[in-house]
């Protein structure tokens, strides 16, 4: 009858829990071959490989606490090294970054980062061997030397030993260090530079240089498990060896509703079919469940009810709204029956016993281990014959260990076990499947990077280099000081145009008060503006008594300054908000405030430049072309100042003029008070400097309005966000002044309200 019932029961569901999945695309599958043909030929800066060196043997010493042999060796010398090598790392990963994206290849990314990190292991362990290589000259240079006595001798002896007993331990330190400041290059220092110029999937998260898995030769190894993860067993018969585990929680995975959830996170499909053929992973269903299980956070949104729990009290005692109280409610619920349906499987297999024997242990096992293994220790505890066994031994290990040596720390840690309430054993269960979960994920990323390490050759022979230079298929990545510099010629440019609004009225009002309105307007508008322009790499072209016209060039084949239309956006941004600020000083003073209007046109062509003695004068057809666009009509300027200024920006074309000559100089009208329009083209080379972010949004006429959103790099190294809004030019009888209808020509409007920004930032 209960089978009967069950039958009829709708499986658990992740509906509504938020779970996300764990998508990672790492190949070298496009790059051409290097001269063997079989390899990646990569060149890697001389300056990195001489800062590894100097950095890891230092490390080598630190964590074998051989300061002893080293006598110049100071702790702050490694410091300082260690500095050395993250701003070299930082220059040639810039310059991987570079690459990609000169070649819109983001596979040269993940090759300058892959290249490193094999340059990275292969140095850890060269180091050690050059530390022992350089300890054991002197360990005879003692036993031959008459001055020093036997307890010096074996004392430096045991060091040797000792260094060469723990070569896992040291080797894993080293390398945990490393790869931390290696990973923190990556996400601290370039992971904006990646978001402006790559899509998220195609940005390596920061977990993936942390892998403990680099640093061990034994990934089934008990110690490491331990202080890495958590013990698991090695046998193909153990209930809790790691292929055991995975199949249960696929098993566990199989009873729950995932299909629609799953489908549901935008192109799922279509990104783990690319992902899968990348990395060469087979189509099967259980990528589903990796996807969920890879993510460790999805752990706590599955199971912990105990966090949505304290969140229900805490949403009671504020008296949030029942909306609130009830998904709280519906998430416990949920949370429960999943965790229930996990923990009965764990219980009645018996592996629930080891995941609690697992947390308990870890306070005393390295008392027993020598002589136990830690699995041994384990057995120990779970075990009552294993105990018996061990009980019958004592006499024995105490000859060899001495008196001090007692079970009675692992019998309370027992005690402790049978104690252990069904809420602890739920969430020492929580904690296994998130620990779990990271191990799984590092050996799924692991075995990426070690496919991917084994296709590269890194090459330091120089005829070898010089080879795979002249057929084109080395892969360099240097310091901007190892590259030829030279000047090149400008390719193309970008002007801005600011226009103050009713800059004669200012002037006129400000002569009735006897006040000076050209110091007014220099304090307020051109000195400020002149303070920032390095910022963005921007010049002056000339200034007119109310508008200042600025360039930006770029050069041909200058790659890292190829930002010419995002940084006059942000420039175009930066210039309204510092005259908002000065705009509220000067009305707690009775002075007049400033309203611009910005045009920013991009010439694919370089400028003409006629010269006035010294003087350089710039000719080009952008400037009319943003004049035009910092214009705003008189007629629009009195119908829209009531209204909303979330936007501040409007184009209109003669309903006349349309279909005769869409880009003639009067066929077009705009409203442009405190607004940025940016031209068409502009706004493609804008697609192509950065990496544009969509955003659509109702608006309350039923139309949507698009937005696109990226990061601008700054000269300075900063960042700054942009948005902008694409809008379709609507239609107008320009003598009644009524809109009758929009055309599909757009145009765009860089955004500067806060709302847009605040709305943009909860998404992105």
């Amino acid at each position: 009858m209960l089978n009967i019932l069950k039958s009829f029961q709708q499986p658990p569901t992740i509906k509504n829990l938020g779970v996300k999945h764990f998508h990672i695309y790492c190949s070298l599958n496009r790059l051409a071959l290097g001269v063997d043909n079989i390899h990646l030929d990569v060149h890697i800066s001389r300056q990195v490989h001489n800062a590894l060196k100097k950095t890891a043997f230092l490390l080598m010493v630190k964590y074998s606490g051989t300061e002893f042999f080293f006598k110049d060796y100071k702790r702050e010398f490694c410091e300082i090294e260690k500095e050395t090598l993250r701003r070299v790392c930082n220059d040639v990963l810039l310059d991987g970054i570079n690459k990609a994206r000169a070649a819109s290849e983001v596979q040269i990314d993940f090759l300058a980062q892959t290249a490193l990190v094999k340059l990275f292991l292969e140095e850890i362990k060269v180091q050690y061997k050059n530390m022992v290589a350089q300890i054991e000259p002197l360990v005879r240079m003692y036993q031959l030397s008459e001055k020093h006595d036997q307890t010096d001798i074996f004392f430096i002896k045991d060091k040797l030993a000792e260094t060469k007993l723990h070569y896992n331990q040291i080797i894993r330190l080293v390398g945990k260090e490393l790869f931390e400041l290696l990973a923190d290059v990556n996400t601290r220092k370039l992971r904006d530079m990646r978001e402006t110029h790559f899509p998220p999937r195609d940005i390596l998260p920061g977990f993936f240089l942390t892998n403990p898995l680099f640093h061990t030769n034994n990934p089934n190894d008990d110690f490491f498990l331990i202080e890495e993860y958590v013990l698991m067993g090695q046998r193909s018969e153990d209930i809790d060896n790691y292929k055991s585990i995975k199949s249960a929680i696929y098993e566990l995975l199989g009873q729950v509703d995932l299909k629609g959830e799953y489908y549901k996170d935008n192109n799922a499909d279509t990104s783990d079919r690319k992902v899968k053929e990348a990395n060469d992973i087979d189509d099967t269903e259980n990528y589903v469940f990796d996807s969920l299980i890879m993510r460790p956070d999805n752990i706590d949104r599955m199971f912990d009810y105990f966090d949505s729990q304290d969140l229900y009290d805490k949403a009671k005692k504020t008296k949030e709204s029942k909306e609130t109280l009830k998904k709280l409610k519906e998430r416990i619920k949920t949370q429960k029956g999943l965790l229930n349906l996990f923990y009965s499987k764990f219980n009645k297999s018996r592996l629930l016993q080891r995941v609690v024997a697992d947390f308990e242990m870890k306070p005393v096992y390295e008392k027993y281990c020598p002589p136990m293994s830690p699995r041994q220790t384990r057995e120990f505890l779970v075990d009552f014959w294993t105990r018996i066994s061990m009980r019958n031994q004592k006499r024995r290990l105490r000859t060899l260990y001495g008196d001090q040596f007692t079970l009675e720390p692992l019998l309370q840690t027992v005690k402790r076990i049978r104690r252990c309430s069904t809420k602890e054993k739920k969430q020492y269960l929580i904690m296994f499947l998130k620990i779990f979960s990271k191990y799984h994920r590092d050996l799924y990323n692991f075995r990426i990077i070690k496919e991917a390490m084994d296709s590269i050759n890194l090459i330091t022979e120089e005829k070898i280099v010089l080879l795979s230079r002249e057929n084109h298929s080395l892969n360099e990545f240097l310091l901007p000081d190892e590259k030829v510099k030279e000047e090149k010629p400008i390719a193309n440019h970008v002007i801005i145009k600011a226009d103050i609004r009713g800059s004669m009225t200012i002037n006129n009002t400000m002569r009735k008060m006897k006040l000076n309105p050209a110091s007014y307007f220099s304090l307020n508008f051109f000195d400020p503006i002149s303070a920032v322009l390095s910022e963005y790499g921007a010049s002056k072209v000339f200034i007119e008594g109310d508008a200042i016209i600025l360039s930006i060039f770029e050069n041909e084949d200058a790659v890292q300054g190829n930002y010419s239309v995002a940084r006059a956006c942000g420039l175009a941004i930066r210039i309204l908000q510092i005259v908002r600020s000065y705009n509220e000083k000067n009305k707690e003073n009775n002075l007049p405030v400033l309203e611009l209007g910005i045009g920013i046109c991009y010439s694919q062509d370089p400028p003409t430049f006629l010269f006035d003695g010294n003087s350089r004068i710039m000719i080009s057809q952008a400037i009319n072309q943003a004049d035009r666009l910092s214009s705003c009509d008189k007629l629009l300027r009195k119908i829209f100042k009531s209204q909303n200024d979330v936007f501040n920006l409007f184009v209109f074309e003669s309903e006349s003029e349309e279909m005769i000559d869409p880009a003639a100089d009067d066929s077009t009208y705009r409203y442009n008070v405190n607004g940025i329009e940016l031209n068409d083209e502009g706004f493609n080379k804008l697609a192509r400097e950065i990496n544009l972010q969509i955003f659509i949004y109702p608006s309350e006429n039923d139309e949507s309005v698009k937005f696109y959103t990226g990061k601008v790099p700054l000269t300075n190294g900063n960042y700054q966000r942009i948005v902008i809004r694409e809008a379709p030019i609507h239609k107008l009888q320009p003598t009644a002044l009524d809109v009758t209808g929009k055309i599909s020509k757009k145009y765009y409007e860089v955004c500067t309200h806060h709302k847009i920004y605040n709305s943009i930032g909860t998404q992105y």
